[in-house]
């Protein structure tokens, strides 16, 4: 299951977002933004971003990487209604059938044993 996330992360994500914070709570802040212009396609792909860096800080800092994802599995479920409102605007079908699942994914599992799913740990 961890390995479909990581491929929809990477499906999602078109290119990784240098502009995304490596602090979890402007990282949070940038999320709530990108929410409140209410365009799905863009919040999916920032979530994408979210997961790559989180990934990204396990070979160093596995703590950053469990305190990143915690960030932003707490603004998702504080956040659950608007998430599913701006989500159900994605046209494409399939694009938000992924991005629901990786809504799902970030926001429901334990983030410790997400984290000793993810390939190469």
């Amino acid at each position: 299951m961890i390995a479909l996330m990581a491929i929809v992360a990477m499906t999602l994500v078109s290119c990784t977002n240098s502009n995304l914070s490596d602090d979890p709570n402007e990282m949070v802040g940038q999320l709530g933004e990108n929410l409140k212009a209410g365009d799905g396609n863009k919040f999916v792909t920032m979530l994408g971003d979210v997961k790559t860096k989180a990934i990204s800080f396990l070979k160093d800092n596995p703590g950053k990487a469990k305190e990143y994802l915690q960030a932003a599995q707490k603004f998702l479920v504080d956040n659950k209604d608007k998430v599913a409102e701006v989500i159900g605007k994605i046209s494409d079908s399939e694009l938000a059938k992924k991005a629901q699942s990786l809504v799902s994914d970030l926001s429901t599992q334990d983030i410790g044993k997400l984290l000793e799913k993810i390939p190469g740990l």
